[in-house]
């Protein structure tokens, strides 16, 4: 470098030397400074990748803040919604059992109309605890209906064990004949249904006479499976 100096020196003179220092200065100056200036203009403007995605975090948060109820406003929104749950499930057992009430009527009404007298059920005898007559016991036969009911028992035991409210006998024995009459096709397949209807249809009996029958079966299989006494169906009756 210093061999440059003495050179230009020795051939330009000093000032040219000078001059051309100058202008190196001038020109790196410049270059510094723009540099500078795009830096200072990008920090201003974006923030770091890391810096953002907090940034983001942040204002997502603060956005759900303003929407989380309190405490005390959460809990009554709990305890609506529960009571809500509850009403729902009143008026779905009240349902029922009106459900249940109509198709006793319409059995009475159709035996009255083909025989002109009452004519009690067939296949169950109507005094507590419920009981399968011997015309009971020959229909179940007849149509295989034992089978049916091992078929289908885990879905029943399952429909008792999560649907029926109160678990003292009687009601429970309400449970499963109401169940059984008014939704059949909770206590059997379509195909099985379709078969005890066509016994119903020939024998000219109802179809809630033989959803009777699977309720009973379904109440003496829980009663059994839970070590309930069935004549403790007396004791928790309200007639009784």
């Amino acid at each position: 470098m210093e061999w440059l100096i003495s050179l230009i020196k020795e051939y330009f003179g000093l000032s040219f030397l000078i001059g051309l220092l100058c202008v190196g200065a001038f020109i790196y100056l410049i270059v510094w400074t723009v540099k500078a200036y795009y830096k200072i203009k990008k920090i201003d403007t974006l923030p770091c990748e890391k810096h953002s995605d907090k940034l983001d975090s942040l204002v997502y948060i603060a956005s759900k803040i303003e929407h989380f109820p309190c405490a005390e406003h959460k809990e009554k929104i709990n305890e609506h919604d529960s009571r809500h749950s509850n009403i729902q499930s009143s008026i779905s057992s009240i349902n029922t059992s009106i459900s249940y009430m109509q198709k006793s009527i319409d059995s009475i009404a159709q035996s009255l109309q083909s025989n002109n007298k009452i004519v009690v059920d067939p296949f169950t005898q109507s005094h507590s605890p419920l009981s399968i007559t011997p015309m009971g016991y020959e229909m179940m036969e007849r149509i295989n209906g034992y089978e049916m009911f091992e078929n289908n028992w885990l879905r029943i035991q399952y429909l008792i064990d999560e649907n029926s409210e109160s678990k003292n006998p009687y009601d429970i024995q309400q449970f499963c004949i109401e169940q059984a009459v008014v939704y059949p096709n909770k206590f059997l397949k379509d195909s099985e249904l379709d078969k005890v209807k066509m016994d119903a249809y020939t024998t000219g009996s109802s179809l809630a006479s033989y959803m009777r029958v699977f309720a009973v079966l379904a109440r003496d299989r829980y009663f059994e499976e839970n070590n309930i006494d069935v004549m403790d169906v007396d004791k928790y009756s309200p007639k009784i």
